[in-house]
């Protein structure tokens, strides 16, 4: 193993504000307002920020000074996830620790699902869509 890969180990594939600040050396505050302006790549869903660790290492590498740095291809945060995600998935992915803030934002069409004999399950091409609106780097955002 890397050191590269050692370091990036020790963080979860979904990045909370704390751990970007950590990673970058700022201020939780200063990561959500580079958050808010697109200055970092990251996904506004409900009321949080999220960071994915595959897109913020492709960011870092596309920002860097190495003139030999070149994207690595860290793949896609979804790629470990079945193509059905339960609700405990969606804890998990998005690093939410309440079941009932899944089961709100779910209600609420926050996070794309469907109700089927009173279990939700949201498909991975739903996920993978409402990622692609709520990520701050799009021009449309």
């Amino acid at each position: 193993m890397t050191e590269e890969e050692k370091y990036w180990a020790q963080y979860p594939d979904t990045l909370t504000p704390a751990d970007v600040a950590r990673i970058t050396r700022t201020s939780i505050p200063t990561v959500c307002s580079r958050l808010a302006k697109g200055a970092l790549p990251g996904h506004h869903i409900g009321d949080a920020w999220l960071v994915f660790k595959p897109e913020f290492r492709e960011w870092l590498v596309a920002h860097s000074n190495q003139t030999d740095a070149a994207p690595g291809g860290y793949g896609h945060v979804l790629d470990a996830y079945p193509d059905e995600l339960s609700p405990r998935d969606l804890m998990q992915l998005l690093r939410v620790s309440y079941k009932g803030t899944i089961y709100r934002w779910l209600d609420h069409g926050t996070i794309p699902g469907t109700l089927i004999s009173g279990r939700w399950i949201s498909h991975k091409w739903q996920i993978r869509e409402l990622f692609e609106r709520t990520s701050n780097q799009n021009a449309s955002t």
